[in-house]
């Protein structure tokens, strides 16, 4: 920092020349906007020297060399020469060819900088070879901007609800990994690679619900949210064959997008209700063990727990008859639902 300091304190001492130089014809405001002048260009010096000063020591980092946009540094030169020789040559403007004359440095260090000029694994090769490799890099890359702005929002957790749910039946299809593949390549989203058949990982159904949940959490645009349903459903259909288990979980997905498009609209909703209906106090205690999240409360058949609500009835009845395998009395109801109140 005393480099700085020591650039500040020649600023003054110019400032101090120039405001008391008596045999000028310049005004003292001609004098203090040469000032601010002389001091914009000595700030631009400082802020060169603070941004090489920051990359200059991660230099040999191949993955900050990767971060520089070559094209970007390059274009550096091809603004910087004209305004530098104008400035010289027409306009005699020593302020603007000094600050040109920043600007080209600063080009030169970023685009030997973005080359990987000074990584160690780069030694012996070509500057020429190493802008060839830079600028074949940024072309791979020049589009993952464009593609992050024009993606969904969520898409990545739109992926993964695709390939969980095409594992869900314990089969892949062939289908079903081209749709998966046609929209990944779309968004420029990484996926494993899928091979037609048996699942390496069994899709759990809750597990899943939950990954379509923390996607709504994330406030998609409705439109969008409205066309997941769509590829839910083309991607159940895709072999020609819609299991039990796909039917369940698109009726229940289906359910809850509705319902999180129909949120802010007002209105009611039906859905399915599942309560646990203990048979004596023996499997009060039982549930209150299992689920002790679970509040009794009080309805016409008695004192019941509310397990919660869901969209589709097959989904429902799915949830009940865990319950029942427990040795639990579980059932389902249809409730009218107030999105308003939700």
């Amino acid at each position: 920092m005393s480099r700085i300091y020591k650039l500040l304190f020649v600023h003054i001492i110019t400032l101090s020349t120039v405001l008391a130089s008596d045999g000028s014809d310049m005004t003292w405001f001609e004098k203090l906007l040469t000032f601010l002048v002389s001091g914009a260009l000595v700030f631009s010096l400082i802020k060169g020297y603070l941004t090489v000063n920051k990359i200059w020591k991660r230099r040999k980092n191949e993955e900050v060399s990767n971060s520089i946009s070559i094209v970007a540094a390059m274009l550096g030169f091809v603004v910087g020469f004209p305004f530098l020789l104008n400035a010289l040559i027409i306009t005699q403007d020593y302020f603007n060819a000094a600050k040109s004359v920043i600007a080209l440095f600063l080009a030169t260090v970023f685009t030997l900088i973005g080359t990987g000029y000074f990584v160690d694994k780069n030694r012996g090769v070509g500057f020429l070879k190493l802008l060839g490799q830079a600028l074949k890099l940024e072309g791979k890359e020049s589009g993952d901007l464009i593609s992050d702005m024009i993606r969904p929002k969520g898409a990545r957790k739109i992926i993964d609800i695709l390939q969980k749910l095409a594992a869900i039946d314990d089969d892949i299809a062939k289908e079903e990994i081209e749709l998966i593949e046609q929209f990944s390549d779309k968004w420029g989203i990484d996926v494993p690679d899928l091979v037609p058949g048996k699942p390496q990982e069994v899709t759990n159904l809750v597990e899943l619900k939950g990954l379509v949940q923390s996607y709504l959490d994330e406030s998609p645009d409705t439109d969008v949210a409205e066309g997941l349903v769509d590829l839910i459903n083309l991607m159940a259909e895709a072999d020609d064959e819609v299991t039990e288990e796909e039917a369940m979980a698109v009726a229940e997905f289906t359910g809850m997008i509705a319902h999180y498009v129909s949120k802010e609209k007002g209105g009611e909703m039906e859905m399915f209700e599942v309560s646990i209906v203990p048979q004596g106090d023996q499997q009060m205690e039982a549930v209150r063990e299992l689920l002790p999240e679970l509040e009794i409360v009080e309805s016409r058949g008695g004192r019941v727990f509310k397990v919660g609500k869901y969209f589709s009835e097959d989904y429902a009845e799915a949830v009940c008859e865990k319950y029942i395998l427990l040795g639990l009395y579980s059932s389902s109801s249809k409730v009218k639902v107030d999105l308003k109140k939700e």
